[in-house]
């Protein structure tokens, strides 16, 4: 019984160093993925309506920073109008308070 446990840790051992070894090719992979000015590219999944798939869409880190930016100004001004329009004087029916 003690050498089938020996067996199975040097089974395990071998994985965990084929899987540190081939860890460091996904780093160099990670790396090629440089713009033309030589800053990295970050890659993300954004998810559509209407379909099960997300694209994958590819930009600096740069750019990322501006599109969540207008993403999120964009929230808060939606959130803001329907607060505005659905609370306080608005909802009343002679619209005085």
């Amino acid at each position: 019984m003690g050498m089938s446990i020996r067996k199975l840790a040097a089974v395990s051992l071998a994985g965990f160093l084929a899987a540190c070894s081939s860890a460091s090719t996904g780093a160099q992979s990670v790396a090629l993925n440089i713009g033309q000015d030589g800053e990295p590219i970050v890659c993300r999944k954004m998810w559509v309506t209407g379909t099960r798939f997300p694209l994958k869409e590819c930009k600096t880190e740069e750019a990322w920073t501006a599109y969540d930016e207008y993403t999120n100004a964009n929230a808060k001004e939606s959130t803001d109008k329907y607060q505005r329009l659905n609370t306080g004087c608005s909802t009343q029916a002679q619209g005085t308070c």
